[in-house]
Parts: structure tokens; C-alpha cells; sequence
């Protein structure tokens, strides 16, 4: 079997690529990356000394990939995206036209796992407990416009073809970049959250998120027959910004002094950080536009769909998500 990934230096791809590589389901694994040195680098660090003989990099981004002559692909797994941007379009550009692109120039696969986002549903409503795939989705970033926009355009084009679109929470894990201020803010003197009430949120482990991709692989469900195509994948645990904290304090051994900051002076430091380009870079998530993501109480999914239709249920609880996340910063040498 054959198989296309597509992100696989990024967060989610590289932590599948290790799957994958522990498992030899697949003879042959393509791999579209900017670097094809990136990717050996990245898998020499993590102790892979001779590149897999199965590894087949292609060097190209989106949107101007071009898999036709990629003919006997089983299965694609479609994890590249842009996370920050200065405006719609250019999220829009990868997010969207990058996976047409991608869809357009492949016709053989059975199977396509597309990674969307909870962003693409949006925030829980005042009156929501959660929300599920059946209801409205309102999306509050341009990031999470993106990703429905191109949900919707993949419908409209590709509704013969057998894929799912995957919607995770906020992930954590290994080789993840984005939770790096959150432990660096947990070593120090003291912690900060935005506004004076607990905020709520769903998360997944990104094992546990490599697991579902690969149980989708691995079924025997009909994609093609599927309704709906969208699925919520998260943990059953949901979390408050204090407890995401106050764990990340407590796996580095630091004390907890926690200060809580109003949410207007959080808006304006993200005003600054959008303006000066260096900032936006190293803080995306204090951006313009992905702060909007701040200001809402509640952003809880529920899995439950997912877990019926493809028989999955994530394992890993918080702490231990933020230990494996923790451990591999050590080992990196980030912290």
C-alpha cells in the first residue's frame, strides 16, 4: 500500500511519520515538504540515522502541488496548513486552494484524511454545553473561516470521493511549538491568564489524534457513504485555562502565582503584536486576528460521533500530555 502525507515536519505530521515508520503498513510513504534537509534533520533527531527506505520526499508547498503522477496512491493524509497570517487570503491560500489543489491532482486514493479544526465550528453559544457536529458553526478567526471554507468547497467539488474531515480541539504533545510560552510562563516567577473567569476547553493528546487518523485508515467504514463528513476528535476531558496552568506549573516542580489579567489589556497587547511583524512571529497565537480566540468562555466539542462511527476513544489525560510535552522540550534542548 501507498500512502501520501502531507505537513509531515510540522506538529501532527511528524508525530504520524513515527507512527507510521514503527508500524511498515505502507511500502511506500510520499512525502510533499519545502525541505526534504528539514526532513532528514528532523528524523536524525529523533535517533533515525538511515533515512527509511520507504520515505519518498517531493519537494514542493502548496498550492502549487501537483500529484498527478502519483498514480497508485491507497490513502492520503492531509495535515499541512498554515496556522497564522496577516489576512484571510493568504490563510485562504494554503488552508483552502492548497487542499483543492491537492484533491484535484490525486484520483486514485480510497481514502483522504483531511485535518480541520475545532476553529472551523467556532466558540459553544451562551445557552451550549458543547457543541456537536450537527450544529451552527461560527467561526471567529480568519484561521477558522479558512479551514470551513475549504471543508465547503471540498464538498462541493469532491462529494463522490471517500473523505473525512477531522476537527481537533487544542492539541498537545511532543514536537509541538505553539505550548513552548505556556511552559516558559509556568517556569517563571509568576503565570498569567486573560480575564477574570475560568474558561473552558476540549483538548486531544496528539497521540491520541495520530491514533484516530490511523483507525480511519484502518476501518472498513465507507467514506464515500459517510454523513456527516465532518467529525470532532477531542478527549472526553475538558479543561479550564487555570487547570492547563496550574498542571504546567506543576510537572515542572514551580510553584503556582497565577495573576489574572482583564481582557481589555489583553486586546491591546495583541494590537501591538499584530503591528510589528517579529512579534507576530514568535507569538501567533497573541496575534490580531488568533487572539479572538481569547476572548470567548467555552470552546467544548463532543467526540462522540467520531468515537461510534470508527470505534476510538482518546486515553491520555492532561497531565501526562504535558509531561510527554515537557520531556521531549528537555530533550530538545528548548528548555
Amino acid at each position: 500500500m501507498k500512502l501520501l502525507l502531507t505537513g509531515s515536519t510540522g506538529f501532527v505530521g511528524r508525530n504520524l511519520l513515527l507512527e507510521l515508520l514503527k508500524r511498515k503498513t505502507y511500502e511506500r510513504i510520499y512525502l510533499p515538504v519545502r525541505s526534504e534537509f528539514k526532513l532528514r534533520d528532523q528524523l536524525r533527531k529523533e535517533g533515525i540515522s538511515e533515512f527509511p527506505s520507504e520515505l519518498n520526499p517531493l519537494t514542493m508547498e502548496a498550492p502549487k502541488w501537483d500529484f498527478s503522477q502519483l498514480k497508485d496512491i491507497d490513502h492520503v493524509v492531509h495535515s499541512a496548513g498554515v496556522l497564522s497570517g496577516s489576512s484571510l487570503e493568504n490563510y485562504s491560500k494554503t488552508n483552502t486552494e492548497g487542499t483543492l489543489k491537492l484533491m484535484r491532482t490525486l484520483s486514485s486514493p480510497k481514502k483522504f484524511v483531511i485535518l480541520s479544526s475545532q476553529a472551523a465550528s467556532g466558540p459553544c453559544g451562551e445557552t451550549q454545553l458543547c457543541k456537536t457536529e450537527s450544529d451552527q458553526d461560527s467561526p471567529v478567526t480568519w484561521y477558522g473561516a479558512s479551514k470551513l471554507e475549504m471543508e465547503n468547497e471540498v464538498e462541493r467539488e469532491f462529494s463522490e470521493k471517500g473523505y473525512v474531515f477531522l476537527r481537533p480541539p487544542m492539541i498537545l504533545g511532543p514536537r509541538d511549538t505553539a505550548t513552548l510560552p505556556l511552559f516558559q510562563m509556568a517556569g517563571g516567577p509568576v503565570q498569567f491568564k486573560p480575564g477574570f473567569k475560568d474558561k473552558t476547553y476540549s483538548f486531544v493528546a496528539v497521540h491520541d489524534l495520530v491514533g484516530a487518523i490511523l483507525n480511519v485508515l484502518d476501518s472498513s467504514v465507507e467514506l464515500a457513504g459517510l454523513k456527516p463528513r465532518k467529525f470532532f476528535v477531542a478527549s472526553q476531558e475538558t479543561i479550564t485555562d487555570v487547570e492547563l496552568i496550574k498542571t504546567a506549573t506543576e510537572v515542572m516542580q514551580r510553584p503556582s502565582r497565577l495573576v489574572k489579567i482583564p481582557q481589555p489589556i489583553i486586546w491591546g497587547v495583541s494590537q501591538v503584536v499584530g503591528n510589528i511583524p517579529s512579534l507576530s512571529k514568535a507569538i501567533p497565537n497573541l496575534s490580531k486576528d488568533r487572539a479572538k480566540e481569547i476572548w470567548p468562555d467555552k470552546w467544548v466539542i463532543s467526540p462522540k460521533k467520531f468515537e461510534e462511527a470508527f470505534e476510538w476513544k482518546a486515553n491520555i489525560g492532561l497531565r501526562r500530555a504535558l509531561e510527554e510535552t515537557l520531556d521531549w522540550y528537555v530533550k530538545s534542548g528548548d528548555l
